[in-house]
């Protein structure tokens, strides 16, 4: 009887666990909902901009069908199509293209969605997940 029951007991924690694993999901799949913008920095002049400092908000919500919507003060401004690839050069980073952006470098730490153009003096700007 209690071998029978260790047994049991074994399985249901091995269900539990197993149901509890995150999925592996995909660059494309995680960046799906609405990003706030938190900041711009200009590297190599110092400079950053905020909401506070330009007087605005924008943001970006990422739709599953493919669709980007770019809002500024919480009004949509323009609406595009996207595509999201691998950057071959450097694991872990992403490049945005849309009518709009043509090849922005980006990638993502937990709910945070940097773009980083630094390489090429350019801006990096910093958005997060909006709940």
């Amino acid at each position: 009887m209690k071998t029978n029951l260790l047994k049991y007991l074994s399985f249901v924690v091995l269900a539990i666990l197993m149901s509890c694993q995150k999925e592996n999901k995909t660059v494309s799949e995680l960046i799906i909902g609405r990003w706030e913008w938190v900041k711009t920095i200009i590297p190599y002049g110092g400079q950053e901009s905020n909401p506070l400092t330009s007087g605005f908000s924008k943001s970006l919500e990422f739709m599953r069908d493919g669709i980007m919507n770019e809002y500024r003060n919480d009004s949509l401004i323009a609406t595009s199509s996207y595509k999201i690839q691998s950057d071959p050069s450097t694991p872990n980073y992403y490049v945005l293209t849309n009518s709009t952006i043509i090849g922005s470098h980006f990638y993502m730490v937990d709910d945070s969605l940097i773009f980083n153009e630094a390489y090429v003096d350019g801006l990096v700007s910093f958005y997060i997940r909006k709940k």
